[in-house]
């Protein structure tokens, strides 16, 4: 016992050092990451194409950084770099012509061509390169009877099913730090003296959208001093783990007692899943299932018991609850459900209430249907904010849903 408190001490002050850790700074959004091509990789690759002169009036800025990482990896040549007439690039998306051997078009991501050279891009974010037709872009490069330069554009981590075809086949990756490393280069000369346009600020949120993405395998959830702290405290870490498994596993075991003694049965006639669902934003959800309640234990009308973190407790707790009973038909819209909703709205106060161990809100979060109108959805807060006053809803609920929709001397009829 006195092992057991000093344990417990010891993780107590464990949380206090925790609690003393600087939030993180937000990170600042970026628009192609939030609500642009995100990863995916052709509307990424419209968007490149867009900065290689893919449209009338529009910039080459990224086709530049492009030539140019390549010159620095010796794939492009210096006299040709130095005679290009920027304004004559164009690219093109999804260039195709039709090979003989498939009898089907074969298409290219990016095709950038000048007056004397032609440059073709195939673009891999996540996707393998061993089934792309690499003899047939080649085909495609030197029908335009021009100087032809290559490359296979790529994050910086990329994977062997990437590398491995491409190199096989002549193609030499580049990655996205290389263009980035020859964009920020070139920025100051090209981007930032040229007319204040919108194309500008769109050029660095794509810079910055290709950084986040350079290095997938590397991205970083936590800072540094996070990281320290998590790597210091690791077995205070696995014991905070270990006893958040026993917190869940007490409340099922509780719940599951509270809806037993409630219905006057044993607690094995109660299913319930191997582990609460995780619902996101902390929030934890326990769903038990009466045997008596249907035959399809498990995936049938059920009652919740819903907790996450909360600084609302009524005790010395962190801890807030909901309850919740889901009632199932096999027919949608079912009078029996609208009638189990109207007897549970009549009789649920709106505010706590001595003779309820619950109450609702009142502002139209009370019920709900889901399932095409096959399930119907009665919420309700503890009496009493509490481990205690939520177990006392809990059982209480069950009872309630047990007799007036499960008992046929006190099913609700018309």
């Amino acid at each position: 016992m006195h092992l057991e408190s000093t344990d417990l001490a010891a993780l107590e002050r464990f949380f206090e050092k925790l609690a003393l850790l600087p939030k993180p700074e937000p990170a600042t959004p970026n628009l192609f990451s939030v609500a642009g091509p995100g990863q995916h990789e052709n509307r990424l690759s419209d968007l490149m194409a867009f900065f290689m002169g893919g449209y009338p009036g529009a910039p080459r800025w990224m086709a530049k950084a492009v030539l140019h990482a390549l010159f620095r990896k010796e794939r492009f040549d210096h006299e040709p770099l130095q005679r290009i007439d920027w304004e004559a690039v164009t690219t093109e998306r999804e260039a195709g012509s039709w090979n003989v051997e498939s009898a089907s078009t074969k298409r290219l991501d990016l095709v950038v061509s000048g007056n004397d050279f032609v440059l073709g891009i195939e673009h891999k974010v996540w996707a393998s390169a061993e089934n792309n037709p690499f003899y047939a872009y080649d085909d495609l490069l030197n029908s335009y009877e021009v100087k032809v330069y290559k490359c296979v554009l790529c994050p910086n981590d990329v994977k062997k099913s990437v590398w491995a075809p491409a190199n096989n086949a002549g193609w030499p990756t580049l990655s996205y730090s290389e263009v980035l490393a020859s964009a920020y280069e070139l920025y100051g000369q090209d981007v930032a003296p040229s007319n204040q346009t919108k194309w500008q600020i769109f050029y660095q949120e794509l810079l910055q959208h290709l950084t986040s993405l350079a290095h997938p395998t590397e991205e970083k959830t936590m800072t540094k001093d996070e990281l320290d702290f998590s790597l210091k405290h690791f077995n205070d870490l696995y014991e905070a783990s270990q006893r958040l498994k026993q917190l869940d596993n007490e409340l099922m075991t509780e719940g599951k007692s509270h809806i037993a003694t409630a219905l006057q049965i044993d607690t094995t006639e109660i299913s319930t899943n191997k582990k609460p669902e995780d619902w996101g934003d902390q929030t934890r959800v326990w769903r038990f299932f009466p045997h008596t309640w249907g035959e399809n234990n498990g995936k049938g009308s059920q009652v919740c018991l819903i907790y996450y973190p909360s600084a609302e407790s009524e005790g010395d707790e962190s801890i807030g609850f909901e309850v919740r009973a889901y009632l199932e038909s096999q027919e949608s819209n079912d009078p029996w459900l609208e009638r189990i909703e109207q007897a549970f709205l009549k009789v649920t106060p709106i505010t706590k209430h001595p003779d309820l161990a619950w109450y609702r809100d009142g502002h139209g979060n009370d019920t709900w249907p889901e399932v095409a109108g096959r399930w119907q959805t009665l919420s309700a807060w503890p009496r009493d904010y509490t481990k205690t006053g939520a177990m006392k809803a809990l059982g209480d609920l069950a009872k309630w849903v047990d007799e007036h929709a499960f008992q046929p001397e006190t099913h609700i009829t018309d």
